[in-house]
């Protein structure tokens, strides 16, 4: 689950052990999203690991 930044309140599905996110818009842009200790459960039950979004920037990091 994302938090704060354009993501915000969006799921993606991630690996066990991630620990950040990178999400790359068309406009160049890229969002770096990083893993928290924050779980957060969703209306269906589920369990999803927050992420805190840290900052954008754009090209190649």
């Amino acid at each position: 689950m994302f938090n704060l930044g354009p993501m915000d309140g969006q799921e993606q599905p991630i690996e066990t052990d991630t620990d950040e996110l990178c999400v790359a818009m068309t406009d160049g842009q890229q969002h770096r999203y990083l893993r928290t200790n924050e779980v957060q459960r969703l209306p269906d039950g589920r369990s999803a690991v927050v992420f805190d979004w840290a900052g954008r920037y754009y090209g190649p990091k």
